[in-house]
């Protein structure tokens, strides 16, 4: 979503939609100020203070920012095309795997929250364009089954809980290999928007 109004989030899907004015648009360096973000974790900040235009300018991932009312970064997350092995997902997905085994992937790479907008559910909308955005470009241009995300380990066990319970609640699944890598299957983010977009 390129400067429109904040998406709902999980909740705001099926009850009111916040007052607050946000935008999400493409990260420009030029004009959106990543000196003054902070979301309290190192490597959520040094990711986009630091590593995210390079990655942008390698072709290597695509980064959108969510401003609010001045025009300061409220949050940003970061997707690229990925993909996953079928024998890392769900049995089902072996029967539909291309014959090299993997299953084309959005990967949502890093999403952050500055703190001074703690509260304001800005994370959960993020993760909601992001998941918009994957389904949108699934359905138009290229093809994926599954979102895939790690959720973020800052050694904050409440923390990673936390993240857990959010993905979790929009429908991501743990992998059983590893319950901090989860995935979504793009259906499942075309009927969010479908809710979204309604």
């Amino acid at each position: 979503m390129t400067a429109k109004e904040r998406p709902a989030s999980t909740a705001e899907v099926t009850e009111e939609k916040s007052p607050v004015p946000f935008s999400i648009e493409p990260f420009d360096p030029d004009r959106h100020d990543r000196n003054s973000f902070s979301c309290g974790v190192d490597q959520v900040d040094n990711f986009f203070k630091k590593t995210a235009n390079k990655l942008m300018k390698a072709g290597n991932t695509a980064v959108y920012v969510m401003l609010g009312e001045q025009g300061d970064v409220a949050g940003f997350y970061a997707m690229n095309a990925h993909a996953v092995h079928f024998e890392e997902l769900p049995s089902k997905y072996k029967r539909t795997a291309p014959s090299h085994g993997s299953i084309p992937a959005v990967y949502i790479s890093m999403i952050g929250r500055d703190e001074k907008y703690r509260g304001q559910k800005v994370g959960e909308d993020l993760l909601v364009d992001a998941l918009c955005r994957a389904s949108r470009a699934s359905r138009t241009g290229y093809s994926a089954a599954v979102i895939m995300l790690d959720v973020l380990d800052c050694g904050d066990t409440d923390k990673v809980r936390n993240r857990l319970a959010i993905y979790e609640g929009l429908k991501f699944v743990s992998l059983p290999s590893d319950p901090l890598r989860m995935f979504m299957p793009m259906k499942v983010a075309d009927e969010l928007r479908s809710r979204v977009e309604s």
